[in-house]
């Protein structure tokens, strides 16, 4: 071997080296594995290092040590983790949000307007075989309908997007309504564009829902039919949806389904400061949730935050009906769900809370990604059948 080719192969190995256990170094950092874990990761590294210059480092041995110096390490980040109760996956997604989130480029409100410009130019998604989807305008408003050619249920579902009322609808939506198709048995799923901050305030969002509400019923779907779902921001607008309608003496959906539920834009709820170092997305003052770069959520425009078309925590929930809501341990939301379930409950509501130790917001969009998520989605399912 030529002197200038043995270089290139040494420069080559230690590049790729670096690389590598960098990157096994950070995941083992933001899973939070324990100490013997980095040791044996270094350990694999050295040996891995000393092993090349062997007699034996070629061919297929080359290959199993490499494999071998990498299997040591991410078992034992699976094995030997702090946080047994959640998945590895879940932790590892989890932590990595916190990590993209705490970078200077994507903290405060840049990070949600960074997310729509990304998810915007994002237009790849395409209906799976056996569906079918149209765009439905009805008085300036669009919405989309996710059809099934096999279904065999009646029941429609009407999705409220998340968002913090500054996203518009895009790609991921689409995603979650084949989901929530699937979830229900093929069931038709209408999908709301509804118009969002800062160019539209308050009730912009929740006059639309009522439009595309209406449309349905002048469609011919029957109340006792549809299921009204959200997430975030979306979970805010179904239950301000609903109380609208039982207050103007309305008929009611048949059932709500709520994913981390935005439902005090006040931020007065207790784990707004509880969580606040765990919430991956909205802690360490990221200033989305309650603010944007200091100033009250721009959808809300002057409005009371405290009114309960706004902020649905604050009102009353009698007469409504079953609603499943789902929440994550680690959310600065966390008690936006758990308050609006106890006050729900104390007005005669069927109320279905799950609490999902460590999981982030809207962690129910990674889908089969994580067991969390998937048990989410499997929940939803039961949910649906009865």
């Amino acid at each position: 071997m030529t002197k200038g080719r043995y270089i290139i192969k040494e420069i080559f190995f230690y590049i790729s080296f670096i690389i590598v256990f960098s990157i096994v170094f950070l995941m083992l950092s933001l899973i939070r594995a324990h100490w013997y874990v980095f040791l044996a990761a270094g350990f694999c590294g050295v040996f891995l290092v000393f092993f090349r210059k062997s007699f034996y480092y070629r061919g297929f041995i080359k290959v199993i040590s490499w494999i071998m110096a990498l299997i040591i390490p991410l078992t034992g980040m699976v094995y030997f983790r702090a946080e047994k109760n959640v998945s590895a996956r879940g932790v590892l997604l989890r932590e990595s949000i916190g990590y993209m989130t705490r970078l200077p480029s994507l903290s405060g409100a840049r990070m949600m307007f960074t997310t729509e410009d990304l998810l915007n130019n994002m237009h790849f998604w395409k209906a799976p075989k056996g569906y079918t989807l149209k765009v439905i305008e009805k008085d300036g408003i669009y919405m989309e309908e996710l059809s099934y050619e096999h279904s065999q249920t009646q029941d429609i579902i009407l999705q409220l997007h998340g968002g913090g009322y500054i996203i518009g609808f895009m790609d991921i939506y689409r995603h979650t309504a084949l989901m929530y198709s699937k979830a229900g048995g093929g069931a038709k799923v209408f999908s709301l564009d509804y118009r969002t901050a800062p160019e539209h305030t308050f009730p912009a969002a929740l006059d639309d829902a009522m439009t595309a509400w209406q449309w349905l019923l002048d469609a011919g779907y029957k109340p006792e039919n549809i299921i009204v779902a959200g997430d975030s921001a979306g979970g805010n607008l179904a239950l301000a949806l609903t109380a609208k309608l039982r207050d103007q003496k309305s008929p009611l959906p048949k059932a709500l389904i709520l994913m981390s539920p935005w439902t005090d834009m006040a931020g007065q709820g207790p784990s707004h400061i509880y969580n606040q170092n765990k919430d991956p997305i909205f802690g360490n003052k990221n200033g989305v949730v309650n603010n944007i770069d200091g100033k009250s959520n721009p959808y809300a425009g002057d409005t009371d935050l405290k009114d309960p078309y706004l902020s649905p925590v604050y009102g009353d929930f009698e007469g409504f009906p079953p609603m499943l809501i789902q929440v994550g341990s680690h959310e600065v939301l966390e008690s936006d769900s758990l308050t609006v379930a106890e006050k729900a409950q104390k007005d005669g509501v069927d109320v279905t809370l799950t609490r999902y130790e460590g999981m982030f917001h809207v962690f129910q969009l990674a889908g089969n990604l994580l067991p969390e998520s998937k048990k989410a989605w499997q929940e939803v399912a039961e949910y649906l059948k009865n």
